[in-house]
């Protein structure tokens, strides 16, 4: 398995925009990707900036066919990410599974 985790930084103030937007955005663009598992986005306990959207993929040609795909570009396009005051990416792979 391959997850992708996308960690957004942001200001208190642009938090709520931002999950409404961001959710709304991830249902309509993820729904049909092939060899998506599941796709979620985490909160911060209170006090921290930090939200993370976890994407978990079957393997990592699945997540390499999503970010050539539309559903990548559509999910991309999104102007909640201008929110954000910085993102940055990080794929990992499964090392043990429950």
């Amino acid at each position: 398995m391959s997850t992708a985790v996308t960690e957004f930084t942001l200001a208190a103030p642009a938090q709520g925009a931002f999950e409404d937007h961001f959710t709304v955005r991830m249902r309509a663009t993820l729904s049909n990707v092939p060899g998506l598992r599941n796709a979620r986005l985490l909160r911060p306990r209170k006090g921290a900036h930090g939200y993370l959207a976890v994407l978990d993929f079957e393997d990592d040609a699945a997540f390499t066919a999503y970010t050539s795909s539309e559903a990548f570009r559509a999910a991309h396009a999104d102007p909640t990410h201008s929110l954000s005051d910085d993102n940055r990416v990080t794929v990992f792979e499964a090392v043990t599974q429950g």
